[in-house]
């Protein structure tokens, strides 16, 4: 559920037990990180030992929560303005770690009809990435979003001031007294979180993190990123050269399909920007 000053606090059955990672795993490179399912040695009624950590099905790393399901990218339509390359930044690192994106676009009651929002992301929808639309001040999108929630482990990432807890509240109203509960209980204030926690809310597992706002691309290496998007993984599979980071190479499958519509030319100018970005790093380091 949480880690807290060298403390797992784990949830077993309905208890929450405060627990320590056996000294074993030091010497194994293991490190339990939250989200993982592990194997507890009961200790006394409320404290215990981690004994064994459990296989992961994809772990995020800065900040470092495992077994994700899907990660909701919260952008604004308005206050402040949506960015595509943020958006694609996001899309970026969390398709690379094998977790789902979805695009939730709050704020639409700012926009002159939700035809207006749906063309500004047309590009997302036709790469079949999934986009849903939100307002807080109308609740449209409420019942649609409710339901990605449900038995799910999500992590929330995007913007500051895109309304990431405003949405929340509004699909569960016990959100805000949830995550407050937490704090006090940690003794800290709602807004200087300085650890990864998942708590239940929506019907499912939500993640809280500063780190979630300000995801980077220094794990990713330039092949990483050329095999990250979805519809890029797939097309590279028909590139001349399996190692073809779609830039100046000839015989890029990629680069066809920029040419043909199939991938957005925004998407693809972003690429390149990120991709230049990790060759500089290289060359830095």
């Amino acid at each position: 559920m949480r880690l807290t000053g060298g403390n797992y606090y784990t949830k077993v059955e309905d208890k929450l037990i405060k627990c320590r990672a056996r000294g074993l795993f030091r010497h194994q490179d293991i490190k339990p990180v939250v989200g993982d399912f592990v194997k507890v040695e009961m200790l006394a009624y409320d404290e215990g030992y981690i004994i064994e950590v459990l296989e992961r099905k994809n772990l995020l790393v800065r900040p470092s929560i495992a077994n994700i399901d899907q990660a909701l990218i919260i952008t604004s339509y308005q206050e402040p303005t949506y960015s595509f390359n943020l958006i694609n930044k996001f899309l970026a690192i969390i398709e690379h770690f094998e977790i789902k994106p979805i695009i939730i676009v709050t704020k639409v009651d700012l926009a002159s009809s939700i035809d207006e929002v749906k063309e500004a992301f047309k590009d997302y929808t036709n790469s079949n990435y999934e986009v849903y639309y939100s307002s807080i001040e109308t609740e449209y999108g409420k019942e649609e979003i409710s339901e990605l929630f449900k038995d799910k482990v999500s992590v929330l990432v995007g913007q500051s001031g895109a309304g990431k807890s405003s949405l929340l509240n509004m699909i569960d109203s016990q959100f805000m007294i949830k995550t407050n509960e937490i704090s006090k209980a940690l003794g800290r204030g709602k807004h200087t979180t300085r650890h990864v926690e998942i708590f239940e809310s929506a019907s499912g597992m939500i993640a809280d993190s500063p780190g979630f706002s300000s995801i980077s691309l220094d794990l990713l290496d330039a092949i990483d990123l050329a095999h990250s998007y979805h519809d890029f993984k797939e097309g590279s599979k028909n590139c001349k050269f399996n190692n073809c980071l779609h830039e100046h190479e000839p015989g890029c499958y990629i680069k066809e399909m920029v040419a043909n519509n199939e991938i957005a030319q925004s998407r693809y100018d972003d690429y390149l920007t990120f991709l230049q970005e990790i060759k500089e790093r290289k060359v830095k380091y």
